[in-house]
């Protein structure tokens, strides 16, 4: 997917949001961020402007997250699955993490844990 296809998605998610037309918008916000995690993976050597981009995307996607009240416990586990996989520095034991990252990063995996949906987990918080 090109940088160009995730802005129309990206402005398609800001329309719907603003027209009140669906009740999904922190998960579709959610796979938005994983979307362009893959094509930030993806990047290879001298991809520089294409990376810029696509973190520009993402910041984009993160901000409307956080601008959009959640309505219901769904959309709290996706709002905290955003900040989880925006922080890398979480990839490691609990024991290890500052208190109010320990507190947060528990808070999101009890969430998950409760709904049933562990696929807003990484493969590390599985884990642990």
């Amino acid at each position: 997917m090109n940088v160009s296809c995730l802005r129309k998605e990206i402005e398609a998610l800001q329309d719907s949001q603003r027209a009140g037309e669906r009740d999904d918008h922190h998960e579709r916000l959610f796979q938005t961020f994983r979307k362009i995690d893959v094509e930030l993976a993806e990047c290879g050597a001298g991809a520089d402007a294409r990376a810029a981009n696509l973190i520009e995307a993402q910041t984009v996607v993160m901000r409307m997250a956080a601008a959009l009240p959640a309505r219901s416990m769904r959309d709290l586990v996706f709002k905290l699955a955003l900040w989880r996989w925006d922080a890398p520095e979480l990839d490691r034991p609990i024991d290890e993490m500052t208190r109010a990252d320990a507190v947060a990063y528990s808070t999101f995996r009890d969430l998950a844990r409760l709904l049933s949906d562990t696929s807003v987990l990484k493969d590390f918080d599985k884990a642990n």
